[in-house]
């Protein structure tokens, strides 16, 4: 049966404030179901009527937005050696953000992190809907949330349940590349195209898929694009394996190349490769030809067999973009097939705090998406929802 009532929040939520006449077009619903729809989210204070003056006269337009204050979200980015967080309302507005240290190995590390949480949370004013937390990594696709992340030394570590037990919260863990993912699909190009992929540079390389307008999250976990085999009998990856992309292409492989062939030592900073490797062409060649190229194989390789109509090109590594992007893009281009080659590419500029962000996505999307996975923890959520709007909030 077709959800109608989460179709229309999610419309308001992505779109808004929008008309109803607009709502009905997009959605293709009729009159009466759409009169149904909109009541049930009026009476749990869900979305609200907003008038905007005309610009040409006559009677303001009635358009319906989502009710910001009716609860707040705090979404979490975790690297290994810090966390950095940002608490948003229903509007996706940033109310303030955080960045503090933190280490995710040893026996503390879920301790640690749970005062951490704790002492973010007790900053929350008005209902706090639950905590969605990015994580390098794979997560288990059943609600404990068991993390596997060898960035971050995590291997089956039942991150999520300990958790929400602790905090008395729902916490929802995600892939962190899933998160920007979920964020496009939501809010930005992405919610526009039915299949695109979101592709990170940097410490590592990751992938999410948005296939026909949903994450794919596989059955166990999806998009550690930084492990296909780039090389046979390449050197061994910190996953186990050997000869993964990430070994060629990724940051620390590249910062590893440019120390062995002498043109940095081990303390230079990888913006400083960059600015040097700008300044000396064979530098350059030598450090991003082969990497651009492996990328491009790879990448041309997930086109060829998914044909998305766009693809996000994200993370801290394309702040040197421009010394891949030639080299990339010639050979990706004569390794897609001519039926998939009608695809978009958009570099994001990067931004730190986008990942924590994009972990705000993880709890909104358990009341916006279409198909989220239902468990304990996005229960809670709605109920969370629920009881926020019954509570009296009001338009901002």
């Amino acid at each position: 049966m077709r959800d109608s009532t989460n179709e229309v929040l999610r419309a308001i939520a992505t779109n808004g404030p929008i008309s109803r006449a607009q709502l009905a077009r997009d959605l293709g619903l009729s009159g009466p179901t759409l009169t149904q729809a909109t009541r049930y989210l009026f009476e749990r204070g869900l979305i609200a009527e907003i008038k905007q003056s005309p610009s040409t006269g006559g009677r303001p337009a009635t358009l319906l937005g989502l009710v910001a204050n009716a609860g707040q979200v705090l979404g979490v980015k975790l690297a290994d050696n810090h966390a950095v967080g940002v608490c948003i309302n229903l509007q996706s507005e940033v109310l303030w953000s955080f960045e503090e240290p933190f280490s995710s190995r040893g026996d503390e590390a879920i301790r640690e992190l749970t005062a951490l949480l704790k002492r973010n949370t007790k900053k929350i004013k008005g209902q706090l809907l639950g905590i969605g937390i990015g994580i390098p990594g794979v997560v288990s696709a059943n609600e404990s949330g068991i993390a596997n992340s060898a960035m971050l030394g995590w291997n089956g570590v039942n991150v999520g349940r300990q958790l929400s037990e602790a905090l008395n919260t729902p916490v929802l863990l995600e892939n962190d590349v899933n998160t920007l993912a979920i964020t496009e699909s939501l809010y930005g190009h992405g919610r526009d195209v039915s299949n695109f992929l979101t592709i990170t540079l940097g410490r590592g390389i990751g992938m999410g898929l948005v296939i026909n307008g949903e994450l794919y999250a596989g059955s166990n976990g999806a998009g550690e694009f930084g492990h296909v085999n780039a090389i046979t009998d390449g050197v061994r990856c910190e996953c186990g394996k050997s000869g993964c992309l990430e070994t060629i292409a990724s940051s620390p492989a590249i910062h590893k190349a440019a120390v062995a062939a002498g043109y940095i030592s081990k303390n230079t900073s990888m913006t400083k490769l960059w600015d040097l490797a700008r300044k000396n062409k064979k530098m350059a060649n030598d450090l991003f030809n082969e990497p651009a190229k492996q990328l491009g194989i790879a990448l041309a390789n997930v086109i060829n067999v998914f044909g998305p109509e766009l693809i996000f090109i994200s993370g801290e590594g394309v702040e040197g973009w421009d010394l891949w992007e030639d080299i990339f893009t010639s050979t990706l281009n004569s390794h897609v097939v001519s039926t998939m080659a009608g695809f978009d590419i958009e570099v994001d500029p990067w931004d730190d705090t986008k990942w924590a962000l994009g972990a705000t996505a993880i709890v909104l999307q358990a009341s916006l998406s279409r198909n989220q996975r239902v468990n304990a923890n996005v229960i809670e959520v709605k109920n969370r929802l629920r009881i926020a709007a019954k509570s009296g909030a009001r338009v901002s």
